[in-house]
């Protein structure tokens, strides 16, 4: 006599956590750069163009809202204060560090940077990347 043993699977609340911010997007536009740290910034893509081979177009055109967070890292290709060299890593990311006092005070944002952000959704990390 065979007998059958019947399984359920039973979903359980056990404290899931939902992570809703991306641990890093490869590609954004940062639109603006407060002084409080706030920086505001878009998802983009590259677009092939005429000049310079590629352009960064915007995904959405609501923009993210991240605070920096206390220990962020910041690197471009050619530094955030007088172009000094240029230091150009894989996939075009930009070795020359900046402080947070010379990156909060751009007058225009890093090209196509790299975002890297920790578990509160704060950004730890903006690699710009070269662009002539």
């Amino acid at each position: 006599m065979k007998r059958r043993v019947w399984a359920a699977a039973v979903p359980v609340a056990v404290g899931v956590v939902v992570w809703l911010t991306p641990s890093s997007v490869d590609v954004a536009m940062i639109t603006a750069i407060h002084p409080d740290g706030t920086v505001e910034w878009v998802e983009g893509e590259y677009r092939q163009a005429e000049e310079n081979n590629s352009a960064v177009h915007p995904l959405s055109p609501a923009p993210h809202r991240s605070k920096l967070a206390p220990d962020a890292v910041f690197r471009t290709a050619q530094g955030c204060g007088q172009p000094t060299e240029i230091d150009v890593g894989w996939q075009g990311l930009g070795g020359v560090p900046c402080t947070r006092e010379e990156f909060l005070a751009l007058s225009s944002p890093p090209y196509a940077p790299q975002l890297t952000f920790n578990r509160a959704g704060e950004i730890t990390e903006v690699a710009g990347r070269y662009h002539p």
